[in-house]
């Protein structure tokens, strides 16, 4: 059945990629997205788009722009303010493709049209300071006009580190300042807690229903993250874990396997040499953090005796 979204809304998703065509996960993603709102923008890096997939995005009523890729997603979505009038819309999506979707995204948009939230999302953070996770975020109409200021003001910020601080934390700061409502679906439940819920119990937020993985747990890119915090909060460097633990809770293997088509590591030697390599560097990290504070004590203890 499809949902027809309630009133005069646009989504803005960023999307990476570079292979040829538009990978499946995507146009999944786009699909669904679709059904939540009246238009729908794919923003991505300059490139040659294949005539297939023109083809698609015509079909579906999905106009794109390329952009030069800089600012990462919130550098996409500052352009895309700039282009847009986005003061006639009563909604606005900003989404990207970090995170892969497996299941449809009714019981959210259900939840959020009986909230009174002016800007939301999935999940929430309290890492360096609070913020709704950029991955997924909804502006309803009281707070389009502060973010358009805030984008206006901030324009594109280069370095990651940068961003992070300006766009996901001081921006909900920012907002809160203006009286704004800032709920998320799946509120970290304890206050203040300062893991990372999109790496940290993932497996309980797909049990609870969560549609969304991050997908660099699935390629098995970790980036920047904390490893041995990882490991200390049983963090399964597994993907296969996870993709099963998604067939259950989708009832459908056929359709689970569709969507991560393309994305999941073939099955060979050096991928099961390289999961084995990431799960025994978890286990080192725990290892040397348990060494560590074992010795703690006894190091205090020299410093200062010898007052180094």
């Amino acid at each position: 059945m499809t949902r027809i979204a309630p009133m005069k809304s646009i989504c803005f998703f960023s999307s990476y990629y570079t292979v040829t065509n538009i990978p499946g996960y995507v146009k999944f993603y786009l699909n669904e997205l679709k059904r939540h709102f009246s238009e729908v923008i794919l923003l991505t890096n300059e490139k040659n788009i294949p005539t297939e997939d023109i083809q698609y995005l015509a079909s579906n009523n999905i106009p794109y722009r390329l952009y030069k890729n800089e600012g990462f997603d919130f550098g996409m979505w500052y352009k895309a303010f700039q282009e847009y009038d986005v003061m006639q819309y009563d909604r606005i999506g900003l989404v990207n493709d970090s995170c892969i979707l497996f299941n449809k995204l009714d019981f959210y948009f259900n939840w959020l049209d009986k909230q009174e939230a002016d800007y939301s999302g999935f999940t929430d953070c309290y890492r360096i300071g609070y913020h709704i996770q950029s991955y997924f975020i909804i502006i309803n109409k009281r707070a389009i006009p502060f973010l358009a200021q805030y984008f206006n003001e901030n324009g594109i910020v280069k370095n990651i580190k940068d961003v992070i601080k300006i766009y996901e934390i001081n921006l909900c700061n920012f907002l809160l300042k203006k009286n704004m409502h800032l709920k998320v679906y799946y509120p970290l439940e304890r206050k203040g807690d300062l893991i990372d819920p999109s790496w940290i119990g993932v497996k309980e937020l797909i049990k609870k229903g969560m549609p969304l993985i991050k997908k660099k747990i699935i390629i098995r890119e970790y980036g920047d993250a904390n490893r041995e915090e990882l490991a200390l909060n049983g963090f399964d460097p597994f993907p296969n874990h996870y993709i099963s633990l998604i067939k259950k809770m989708n009832h459908s293997e056929d359709s689970t396997n569709e969507i991560f088509k393309g994305i999941r590591q073939p099955s060979s030697l050096k991928n099961s040499v390289n999961i084995l390599r990431d799960y025994c560097n978890l286990n080192y990290c725990i290892v040397r953090y348990h060494i560590k504070n074992l010795l703690r004590p006894s190091y205090m203890f020299i410093k200062k005796r010898v007052k180094i």
